[in-house]
């Protein structure tokens, strides 16, 4: 395999175990926020003002 080819590979992996990452810490981030502002944060709200779908955001924070 050409390195080149198998640097670029690598590289993405990390981008990916990064985002990975990034995205679990602002769901709990999410989570928290709900949890302390609970009446005025319902998951309908959260997914408006997250600009995510509905579905998307009950996906990422189960119950």
């Amino acid at each position: 395999m050409d390195d080149g080819l198998r640097e670029k590979l690598a590289t993405l992996g990390q981008r990916i175990e990064v985002a990975t990452y990034e995205r679990q810490i602002a769901v709990d981030e999410v989570r928290e926020l709900m949890a302390i502002h609970h009446a005025e944060l319902q998951l309908p709200r959260v997914a408006e003002l997250t600009l995510l779908s509905h579905g998307a955001l009950h996906a990422m924070l189960p119950d």
